[in-house]
C-alpha cells in the first residue's frame, strides 16, 4: 500500500503552494494552505484557480488509499462554487473532501472549502482510473 503522507511531500506543487496534508483515509482526506499575498487577485481575495488546486488535492488524497499499487488516477472533471471571497489575514484554507463512489474505472469526491470555519467554496471532483503501465527494466 502506498503511504500518502510520503507521496503528498515529493509533489512539488504541494511544497509550493504550501498544502499540509492533515489527515487521510478511510474516504476523507483534510488538506490546509496559508493564504499568501502571492496568490492574491486584483480585488485582494485569494484566486480562484488556487482555491480550486486545494479543493483538487484534497479529493485526489481521499481516494488514493483505495487505489491499488497497479493503479494510476487523473482529474476529468470537476465542478466548484464559490459562496464567498476568501480573505488575506482571516487564517489558513481548509478543504475536506469525502469520496462519493469509488469504482473500477471512476471516483467521485464532493469537498467543503473553509476558512475561520465557514464556507467559502464546494466542489465536486471526478477521475479516471488506469492500469499503470510496468516500469522499464
Amino acid at each position: 500500500m502506498r503511504d500518502p503522507h510520503a507521496l503528498f511531500t515529493r509533489v512539488p506543487v504541494n511544497r509550493t503552494l504550501g498544502f499540509t496534508l492533515v489527515s487521510c483515509g478511510e474516504g476523507q482526506a483534510v488538506i490546509t494552505m496559508p493564504v499568501r499575498e502571492e496568490y492574491l487577485q486584483e480585488t485582494g481575495y485569494l484566486q480562484g484557480g488556487i482555491v480550486s488546486a486545494v479543493a483538487d488535492t484534497a479529493a485526489a488524497y481521499a481516494l488514493l488509499p483505495g487505489l491499488p499499487q497497479d493503479r494510476g488516477m487523473t482529474g476529468v472533471e470537476f465542478k466548484i462554487n464559490f459562496l464567498r471571497p476568501t480573505l488575506p489575514g482571516r487564517g489558513d484554507v481548509t478543504a475536506r473532501a469525502r469520496v462519493v463512489r469509488q469504482g473500477k474505472t471512476i471516483g467521485v469526491c464532493q469537498v467543503s472549502v473553509e476558512q475561520e470555519g465557514r464556507e467559502v467554496a464546494v466542489a465536486t471532483f471526478t477521475y479516471l482510473f488506469f492500469e499503470r503501465p510496468p516500469k522499464p527494466a
